[in-house]
This record gives C-alpha cells, sequence and structure tokens, in this order.
C-alpha cells in the first residue's frame, strides 16, 4: 500500500491566511457568533508580527461536559 503525502508551503499560508485581515475578520465573526455571548467563553483576536489568529478559551469542565470549543470550531467555515 503506497502512501500519499502532501506539504504545505508555510511562507505562503502565513502570507495568503495569517496575514488575511478580511479573512480573519470573517473567522472571528463566526466565532463570536457561535459562542452566542456565553461570559464562560473568551474569544479574541492574537495579531502579531509573525501571524494573526482568532483564539476562543473556555474552562476544562465546558469543554469535558459540552464539547463547546470542538462545536465552534465544527461550525466555522474558511
Amino acid at each position: 500500500m503506497s502512501n500519499i503525502r502532501f506539504v504545505l508551503n508555510r511562507k505562503n499560508v502565513e502570507r495568503q491566511l495569517l496575514h488575511n485581515k478580511a479573512l480573519l475578520d470573517n473567522v472571528q465573526a463566526q466565532v463570536d457568533r457561535a459562542a452566542a455571548g456565553d461570559p464562560r467563553i473568551t474569544v479574541y483576536r492574537n495579531d502579531d508580527a509573525s501571524h494573526g489568529n482568532v483564539v476562543a478559551t473556555a474552562p476544562v469542565a465546558l469543554e469535558a461536559k459540552h464539547g463547546t470549543l470542538t462545536r465552534i470550531l465544527g461550525q466555522v467555515s474558511v
């Protein structure tokens, strides 16, 4: 049996995705909507020199019981 492998070009991914303000704005809006104002979930943007990302945090017990962050991630499309 043969294996198929692909490798992302890190520089292109960083340039095209992680520095794309419109894309990050869209993802952040989706995560904010999915968090639905739950005060236990914190959503913020992390923009630094090397890349940008959207971060969502929740208490471990909330994730363990309800799969909150897993559910949110499953609702985001790029």
